[in-house]
């Protein structure tokens, strides 16, 4: 494995009602350093927030930042984060010349949708909230309808936000998912599809974790994305290269890793390069993680 690709909320930040595995983020740092893995973080934040979380949560800073659902790259060269503009014109095809100002104009009388505040906002990205009532499926045509009138090639990507019990909807360029957006991080790393894992825990990261690329959902998903998953692994035929966390994970002289957020990470790297698992039960390895990646 030469690339893990995470993403944030919910997934890698134990920012969920479910409790973390205490040791599960030091090892996963352990396993990164000593496999010398890159490491991106693929979000639906945007930089900004990204770094906040990173500055919160005392996160190693990665290689690669795909922010704002897979709409946006960027390239850490040495303190400083450079926007990928290749990737910029690949998405914005799809658009014909639009930005997400244009999808808000074409939007605004449908009155299931309510915009997110204006820094979930981005060039290529525009987001709503919509209540838990609404018939998805009708308004997914109503959505399509609209967009595909004026020719805008769009990826409607539904997921669900549990603290303020509403639907989200992200309106993206057919090309920038998080799938997208991880599958451009491994051509520009020259490495195979099974050298990459994804990790994520909702609607929004349901592609990306039934791509042709390892694909681990985390054990603390709603039971909407685990039936998502489900489907969509099997529909694509990508049952082998997605895994399911369900914790009970064993780590010599520490409780189980319970699978949730980071703990779920670790059992999907260790379930496809099952060599890795005796590090789990080598005591001086598990020291030097705890040693190395105290949690503040």
């Amino acid at each position: 494995m030469k690339l893990l690709c995470t993403d944030l909320d919910r997934t890698l930040l134990p920012n969920g009602e479910q409790e973390e595995s205490p040791h599960a983020r030091p090892i996963l740092w352990h396993l990164l350093r000593t496999y010398d893995m890159a490491l991106a973080y693929v979000s639906g934040r945007d930089l900004s927030r990204v770094l906040d979380a990173i500055t919160e949560y005392d996160l190693p800073v990665p290689d690669f930042i795909g922010a704002d659902v897979g709409t946006s790259i960027y390239i850490r060269q040495d303190n400083n984060w450079i926007r990928s503009t290749e990737w910029e014109s690949v998405v914005a095809r799809d658009w014909n010349g639009g930005n997400s100002e244009d999808v808000h104009a074409l939007l605004a009388d449908i009155g299931n949708l309510q915009e997110q505040e204006e820094d979930r906002q981005s060039t290529f990205k525009r987001s709503y909230y919509f209540a838990e009532s609404v018939d998805q499926n009708q308004l997914r045509n109503d959505v399509e309808s609209r967009l595909n009138k004026q020719g805008v090639n769009a990826s409607l990507v539904f997921s669900h936000d549990p603290e303020k019990s509403l639907g989200l909807l992200d309106v993206l360029p057919r090309s920038a998912t998080k799938r997208e957006a991880v599958t451009h991080l491994q051509t520009h790393l020259h490495t195979w599809p099974h050298e990459v894992m994804f990790a994520g825990d909702s609607g929004n990261d349901v592609s990306a974790i039934c791509a042709e690329y390892a694909g681990v959902l985390v054990a603390n998903a709603d039971a909407a994305s685990v039936a998502s998953v489900k489907q969509e692994s099997s529909a694509s035929s990508q049952l082998e290269s997605t895994y399911l966390a369900k914790g009970g994970l064993a780590v010599a002289g520490m409780d189980d890793l319970n699978g949730h957020y980071s703990a779920g990470i670790v059992e999907g790297l260790v379930h496809f390069r099952p060599a890795w698992r005796e590090h789990l039960q080598d005591t001086q390895w598990l020291k030097d993680a705890l040693n190395s990646y105290c949690l503040k």
